[in-house]
């Protein structure tokens, strides 16, 4: 799975480290499909695309693996905004991310359409951010770095023309809301512009946050790729995108036997040169003793354990051993969820049921990207029955497994609660995380914390604390029934 690099940009996520030569400038931003190098355009760039060229601000909700990234960057790059160096921290373009992994990437794509571009994320040091963001026309970064430079004065928005919140749902949620909203109004002040032209791009959006996320933009034009184009899907319901492409599976197993399964059905998939798969657990702690457990039953395999305790060149590491075909095997914690794109993740094994529907349908996204095929495995042990019931009734028709007997067969007190049964990580505190939130019966109990920041502004390493089954709306359940504004923060355990 050796590494290539292209001088047109992919249609979808890109993972090429280095920028490729720049295309020549439009001679008119009309001619924007240039910029795809050939590509036909996916559904969510031809609605997106003409849109924000017209000037008007958009929300983007489409399946993972759809072309978001280009979607919103062509707009700048085809009107030559962001397209030329500036004097200091001083972008004419800002993206949002909520991770460091997809700040790099959306970067990296920048960079093939010929934009200079940085980054500002957590686990660089203050003298990388200044050689990664000086004189960029376009920066990516996440909240909390990006806001503390910001109030440092080293982060100048007064040329700032375009903003992007890239997987809007986890950067609105309520751990993030506090400084978007500080980075918008900043924006707003440096500019001198009550409005600045803005995308939202996610592939899901949380009803319960949708009127918080269009209260700083601009009667918005909503573009929605659902899974089912003849489903209609109420306003007061999530939007749930996801890999539909995928054959979603669902095996009954017993907590100890999931090791077993998963090597079975790791070997199985690997069978053939090339690809590799995506193995998710809740917790950092989970991730570290699995890889240590799956790299003995998988000898001639090399097993990468990737979660957010890990520094930022261990995480980069382990994603150019896996893009270069080192290794084939990534087991991880959510982080891994949102962002990352591998060239061909076979598939995709849930040995932990996902915390929410929303992880589940980002974590099944990593396979069946592209039009390739793929297969989404969910191994449920009797532990986590009433959570997955939970996210079942959440997700969309097309991510639906299909319905087995032992689902139902529900043992009340054997059920995992957080702060019980050790074994499976989940009474554990996110690492990193952006939200927990508890599943307590059926319903989910508000218990939301902020992204972690160490010193660095290091945030959004997802761990998987579990956050309750249940979809969230705005009835008053789940994220916090549109409450606005900074939360306590949880309480470290």
């Amino acid at each position: 799975m050796p590494k290539t690099s292209s001088n047109t940009p992919s249609a979808h996520r890109t993972s090429t480290a280095r920028p490729a030569a720049a295309p020549a400038p439009l001679a008119s931003p009309d001619r924007w499909p240039e910029l795809l190098g050939g590509r036909t355009p996916t559904p969510v760039q031809a609605g997106a695309i003409p849109a924000l060229l017209a000037g008007r601000d958009v929300i983007t909700t489409a399946r993972t693996g759809s072309g978001k990234t280009l979607a919103f960057l062509i707009p700048a790059a085809a009107r030559g905004i962001g397209m030329r160096p500036t004097r200091g921290m001083r972008p004419e373009v800002l993206v949002v991310t909520p991770t460091r992994e997809l700040a790099v990437q959306i970067r990296d794509v920048a960079r093939e359409l010929g934009m200079p571009a940085g980054r500002i994320t957590g686990g660089i040091t203050p003298g990388q951010t200044r050689s990664e963001a000086a004189g960029k026309g376009l920066i990516a970064g996440t909240p909390g770095r990006l806001k503390d430079l910001i109030n440092k004065g080293e982060l100048d928005l007064a040329g700032l023309r375009y903003v992007v919140l890239d997987e809007a749902d986890e950067l609105l949620s309520l751990g993030f809301l506090k400084d978007v909203g500080d980075i918008l109004r900043a924006a707003q002040r440096a500019t001198g512009q009550a409005h600045l032209q803005m995308a939202m791009a996610s592939a899901t959006f949380p009803a319960a946050i949708r009127g918080v996320a269009e209260q700083f933009m601009q009667s918005p034009e909503r573009i929605d790729i659902a899974p089912d184009p003849q489903a209609v899907t109420p306003t007061d319901q999530d939007i749930l995108g996801g890999a539909t492409g995928a054959t979603h599976l669902l095996i009954n197993t017993t907590r100890d036997s999931v090791l077993d399964v998963t090597a079975t059905h790791v070997r199985d998939a690997l069978k053939a040169p090339g690809g590799c798969v995506v193995i998710f657990c809740r917790t950092k702690h989970l991730v570290k003793r699995r890889a240590e457990q799956l790299q003995a039953l998988l000898p001639g395999e090399l097993v990468s354990p990737l979660q957010g305790n890990m520094d930022q060149k261990k995480r980069e590491r382990t994603m150019d051993q896996l893009r270069e075909g080192q290794s084939r095997v990534l087991i991880a914690t959510d982080i891994a969820g949102r962002g990352i794109d591998l060239p061909e993740v076979r598939i995709v094994i849930h040995m932990d049921v996902a915390a929410t529907a929303e992880d589940h349908v980002h974590r099944s996204g990593r396979t069946a990207r592209a039009g390739r095929p793929g297969v989404n495995l969910v191994l449920l042990i009797p532990e986590q029955r009433q959570l997955w019931q939970g996210i079942r009734r959440a997700l969309p028709a097309p991510l639906h497994p299909p319905l087995t007997r032992e689902e139902a067969q529900i043992d009340r007190e054997i059920q995992e609660k957080q702060g019980g049964n050790r074994g499976s990580g989940q009474g554990q505190g996110r690492s990193g995380g952006v939200r927990g939130q508890t599943q307590q019966g059926g319903g989910r109990a508000q218990s939301q914390g902020r992204g972690s920041r160490d010193g660095g502004g290091r945030e959004a390493s997802r761990g998987s604390e579990p956050r309750g089954g249940g979809r969230s709306g705005p009835s008053g359940t789940g994220t916090g029934a549109g409450r606005v504004g900074p939360q306590p923060a949880r309480r470290r355990r």
